[in-house]
């Protein structure tokens, strides 16, 4: 089997996993690329852990740190010891990983409970997986059949595991203009910021504190909580420049970005769905979420956008623009109709066009700031050329921004997420 997929080198990397999976494959899928290998452990075709050779352990670490959070028992020692064990077993990889033998080690002295040791083995594999899936197409790979299984915490049924990767590195790809990897840095600009969006005066306090080179995997596990809400809650403060963002220190520099987002890309066509099942080895129907209850309310909660435009080209271009997204679009063509519409479906931003007959931009953005559902609302004014807007105008009737035709997907976005709270 190996040798049958080393020759195949016209199969992209995703029908390499599909046909492992229906051959229901024993082995270690290797990737290369960039001078980092991945792997890919499967049973009976199904996906039982992921890693890679590039710091192994300090993943680990990360992701054990992140649980001892809730657990007092994996103390700092008990986190190092793992590596100490086993970070010097020659053995190849390709048997069985050394990082993966500290998780069985921990699970097995029972520092981690079974569904501890699960959400490890999840949350390492998928952060993982999603660099795979972000690799060039010309990545290299073999297949080394085992007789012998990998032994199992949990288990992934590979069509779904690629989709819901898929879905999350689409959700990154919100961020693209500021943000094209989970391991870049962040700084804060001032330590006098206090306001960061969506986070309490303590939290506040926490986080700034963290903001001085650690990356959004590590900042994620230090307070609990997934990357991508940690990449949506500190977006607008990157947006406002009070966070600056820079390239992954190495060896993460090594470490593929997210793919570029256009209207061809590779993920149109991927159910924006983050409820797949984990399926346990421990209880063939006990079925677990892929991914936290936390990270699916977050991904899954759509903001709401209205655009009151009476030219449906630039309606349909934000529709077409906000699709597949974050985002609830409605679409209002007659400015008449717009109050009554607007109050009913209570959005969170809103887009007025100036020039409207019958009722003009400026008109109907004076209405809503007298209406007490939109006094704070984002009103974003939509304007033809920057030269014939009266920016004194907006600012006393109440507009918070401007935004000129023709727009692109990254400041329309970067303008939406820079209001958002």
């Amino acid at each position: 089997m190996g040798q049958d997929l080393q020759q195949a080198s016209t199969l992209g990397l995703e029908d390499v996993l599909k046909q492992l999976g229906k051959l229901n494959a024993n082995g270690c899928l290797q990737i290369s690329d960039n001078s980092v290998v991945f792997f890919v452990y499967l049973n009976q075709g199904k996906i039982v852990y992921a890693t890679n050779s590039l710091a192994p352990f300090e993943r680990l670490e990360r992701h054990l740190r992140r649980l001892s959070n809730q657990n007092s028992k994996l103390t700092n020692d008990i986190i190092k010891l793992a590596r100490q064990k086993f970070r010097q077993i020659i053995e190849s990889y390709v048997e069985i990983p050394s990082d993966y033998r500290g998780v069985l080690w921990l699970s097995k002295e029972n520092y981690l409970s079974s569904q501890e040791a699960l959400t490890l083995v999840r949350r390492i594999s998928r952060e993982v997986f999603e660099s795979i899936l972000c690799l060039p197409k010309d990545a290299a790979y073999q297949f080394a059949e085992q007789s012998q299984q990998l032994p199992e915490i949990c288990q992934f049924e590979l069509p779904s595991y690629i989709r819901q990767c898929y879905s999350r590195i689409e959700a990154w790809q919100a961020f693209c203009e500021q943000i094209n990897s989970s391991f870049q840095r962040l700084y804060l600009v001032s330590d006098k910021i206090n306001n960061i969006t969506n986070l309490t005066s303590e939290q506040n306090q926490t986080i700034s504190k963290l903001l001085k080179g650690l990356n959004f995997r590590q900042i994620s596990a230090l307070i609990d909580k997934d990357e991508l809400i940690v990449a949506r809650i500190l977006y607008p403060s990157i947006l406002k420049n009070n966070i600056l963002v820079r390239s992954p220190k190495a060896p993460f520099d090594r470490l593929p970005t997210f793919p570029l987002q256009d209207s061809n890309n590779l993920f149109k066509n991927i159910p924006y769905d983050l409820k797949g099942n984990l399926q346990v080895t421990q209880d063939k129907n006990d079925k677990k979420e892929f991914s936290s209850k936390q990270t699916i309310e977050l991904l899954e909660k759509k903001w709401k956008v209205a655009c009151v435009d009476n030219n449906l080209t630039t309606n349909e271009n934000l529709e077409r623009l906000l699709s597949g997204k974050m985002f609830d679009f409605y679409m209002i063509n007659e400015p008449r109709e717009a109050l009554s519409k607007l109050i009913e479906f209570q959005p969170e931003v809103v887009f007025l066009a100036v020039d409207m007959p019958n009722i003009n931009g400026y008109e109907l953005c004076s209405l809503l700031r007298n209406h007490n559902s939109f006094t704070t609302t984002p009103i974003i004014m939509l304007s033809e050329d920057k030269g014939f807007v009266n920016l004194n105008k907006l600012k006393l009737l109440g507009a918070t921004d401007n935004l000129i035709k023709p727009f692109t997907q990254e400041s329309l976005l970067s303008i939406i997420l820079k209001y958002l709270q």
